[in-house]
């Protein structure tokens, strides 16, 4: 920018620094971003789950580059706009913690990132952007969405257009879930607006179930594996279909993918990273399981035709049900715990700001549920019982790799609301 005299002139919005003679660079960068906060505290006026209104874009794919976009007058002063807005699940409901990015540039037209993380109400602010318009990422876990925005030169303004609301899309994020019998991730899913790939992987129908754990390129192409309490699977047979099972669920958070597990469905866990964590639970002996029953790709042989008809149950595998009559007993893991209510001590910050507590009552309306002994130094602990004794628990296999999370308690016919609110918050740590 030779020839030029630059001044800049700090901005109310908090734009340059005031130097002059084109020194001080550093003037241009953005001074520590912090949370927006409403004057009032009221709510924030937006509308819920509409669709995408002018001045908000979807990319799907493609990389979007950002244009020197900086405007200076002919006094040349440097011009910035901000963005201030609320992150949001599909279905409009704030999600505290998200990260923020704007792809923008400096006062000279050179790239560089402006990056907020959202408040327990999901709102945040992008201050000093350059005008034009602007690429924001929204990250939170697995979670992921890329939008245009346009900024204007000294104005504030709602990020997506007169709508502050920059929701994830339903599909942002490739879900698989197995059915199971005692627990519904999926409705927590689907109450927040995410679309999700449904297997049958209960105690009375489950060969759907195996067949995706036998695929690893279908595996692959989740970014989250939900298994429900009491998948149907013994992951303590020996053969050799039940040992791939095994494996292709390692290989699949090696490679980035995550895996929530809850209760009966204990083994997903213990035969799959032995001991990180150590359970109060039975479990069958190694062993052969019955040919028809654990097999993926079944010979006709292993095959009921005609198929007996799907239950009809909230949240039940809505296939028809092919297995052999005597596939389709209880097998696998058993817990000790009793029915209850148990005073949980969030030890999660992240989890703590979701749910505006510290302590929450977690209610058990069956005994028998899966307790656990102790884990790895390495595990983190989500929530604890008053000993100490962990309840919801995640982990890092790999290094770089997915997460895998463990939780004793779910919620199915049991869930509190603030009990719903801690597993929404665990989503989004996957």
């Amino acid at each position: 920018m030779t020839g030029w005299g630059l001044r800049w002139a700090a901005l109310a919005l908090g734009g340059c620094l005031a130097v002059t003679g084109g020194a001080g660079l550093g003037g241009c960068d953005a001074a520590e971003q912090t949370p927006y906060v409403a004057p009032d505290q009221a709510p924030l006026p937006f509308r819920d789950a509409e669709p995408l209104r002018d001045g908000l874009v979807v990319f799907d794919d493609a990389a979007l580059t950002t244009e020197d976009a900086a405007i200076r007058t002919e006094a040349g002063i440097c011009q910035t706009g901000d963005l201030i807005g609320v992150a949001c699940a599909p279905n409009g409901q704030g999600i505290g913690g998200a990260e923020v990015v704007a792809l923008t540039t400096d006062c000279f037209g050179e790239p560089r990132e402006v990056r907020v993380i959202a408040d327990a109400r999901g709102r945040f602010r992008l201050a000093n952007l350059a005008p034009g318009p602007t690429e924001v990422n929204v990250r939170l876990g697995s979670f992921f969405a890329r939008y245009q925005a346009e900024v204007t030169a000294n104005l504030a303004r709602p990020v997506n257009g007169d709508n502050e609301k920059l929701c994830l899309a339903a599909d942002a994020t490739r879900l698989a879930v197995l059915t199971g019998d005692f627990d519904r991730i999926q409705s927590v899913l689907g109450g927040l607006g995410f679309e999700y790939d449904l297997y049958c992987g209960d105690r009375t129908n489950h060969r759907p179930a195996r067949q995706l754990l036998a695929d690893r390129a279908l595996l692959g192409q989740y970014d989250i594996l939900f298994v429900n309490c009491t998948s149907g699977i013994d992951l303590g047979n020996t053969d050799a279909d039940v040992q791939a099972a095994i494996t292709n669920l390692r290989w699949f958070v090696e490679q980035g993918g995550s895996l929530y597990v809850s209760d009966l469905s204990a083994d997903f866990v213990r035969r799959g990273w032995p001991g990180v964590v150590e359970f109060i639970a039975s479990q069958s002996p190694p062993s052969d399981g019955e040919d028809c029953c654990v097999c993926a790709d079944c010979p006709p042989a292993c095959v009921v035709d005609p198929p007996v008809p799907a239950r009809v149950c909230e949240g039940c595998c809505p296939d028809d049900n092919s297995l052999p009559a005597e596939c389709r007993g209880f097998s696998g893991t058993g817990g000790q715990g009793a029915g209850g209510e148990v005073q949980g001590t969030i030890t999660s910050d992240f989890l703590a700001r979701y749910l505006s507590a510290a302590q929450l009552s977690v209610n058990f309306n069956l005994g028998a549920w899966v307790q656990i002994a102790s884990v790895r130094d390495d595990v983190e602990v989500l929530v604890a019982d008053p000993s100490g004794r962990p309840l919801m628990v995640l982990f890092e296999p790999t290094p770089g790799g997915g997460r895998v999370a463990y939780t004793s308690f779910h919620n199915h016919a049991q869930a509190t609301a603030s009990m719903r609110i801690i597993l929404e918050a665990l989503v989004f740590r996957l």
